[in-house]
């Protein structure tokens, strides 16, 4: 059985060199079938595994929850700390051993940060897009039908807002179909909110303070103090938060 298998995907393998016409084309396709093939045995003998999750994951550095099975949406501007927030789950579902997934738009994703604040890269996914917004939804889609993802982080930073103005809002209720009552996180990150309605939380980050350390001309970036705004749940009050740097390795 696993030597038919091996050969029926060496096969398919050889199929799709012969007719792809970039290397970025075949990686996509070569994930799609992958996934194909993933989201047959997570659906059968994961789905007792699945219901041992909370429903609910905690970032206790800024003080939320958010509900398994739905889809989240950080934004705000360059250096608001979505990133940090949006690693901050990495690190916390990844330590407890679950499987994440990044679709990287811009191809602006960092390892050795993502390493630093806590990530356990073994069990990341990374989906490079190259700036192509149709290879990222297409990606994003894929991931979340295959199930079994502790989370799912579309990160769109770097994307030009114009174009995900033109995004039909049907893709974000087809996500928050495919993930429902499933234990996955889909988390979304971009300058200006983009999931409308679809999104079950949703977050503006605002930098607010910076604070430097040392005397004259030459400073180091100490920290930033943020202010994270819910845009649902009748927009409950701002919630303080802050990101701290550590030069230790410089």
């Amino acid at each position: 059985m696993g030597v038919s298998l091996v050969g029926y995907c060496l096969d398919l393998i050889a199929k799709i060199s012969l007719t792809c016409v970039s290397s970025m084309r075949y990686t996509c396709t070569l994930a799609s079938i992958y996934m194909r093939h993933l989201s047959l045995v997570k659906s059968l003998s994961h789905l007792q595994e699945e219901q041992k999750h909370s429903e609910e994951v905690a970032l206790d550095a800024v003080g939320i929850a958010l509900t398994r099975g739905t889809l989240s949406e950080f934004f705000g501007g360059a250096s608001s700390g979505r990133t940090s927030l949006a690693l901050n789950l990495l690190a916390k579902l990844t330590a407890l051993g679950e499987v994440c997934a990044v679709v990287d738009s811009c191809d602006a994703f960092d390892p050795c940060s993502a390493a630093k604040s806590g990530v356990t890269l073994d069990s990341l996914l990374w989906v490079r897009c190259g700036g192509n917004l149709e290879q990222a939804f297409t990606a994003a889609d894929y991931l979340v039908q295959a199930k079994g993802f502790g989370a799912v982080w579309l990160n769109l930073g770097g994307l030009p807002m114009q174009k995900l103005r033109m995004v039909p809002r049907t893709y974000w209720y087809r996500y928050r179909t495919r993930i429902k009552e499933t234990p996955t996180l889909f988390v979304v990150t971009s300058e200006e909110p983009v999931a409308g309605s679809a999104a079950h939380r949703s977050f503006e980050i605002v930098r607010k303070d910076t604070v430097w350390s040392g005397l004259g001309r030459y400073k180091l970036l100490r920290e930033f103090h943020l202010g994270l705004y819910s845009r649902k749940h009748f927009y409950g009050p701002q919630t303080a938060a802050k990101i701290e740097f550590d030069y230790s390795d410089v």
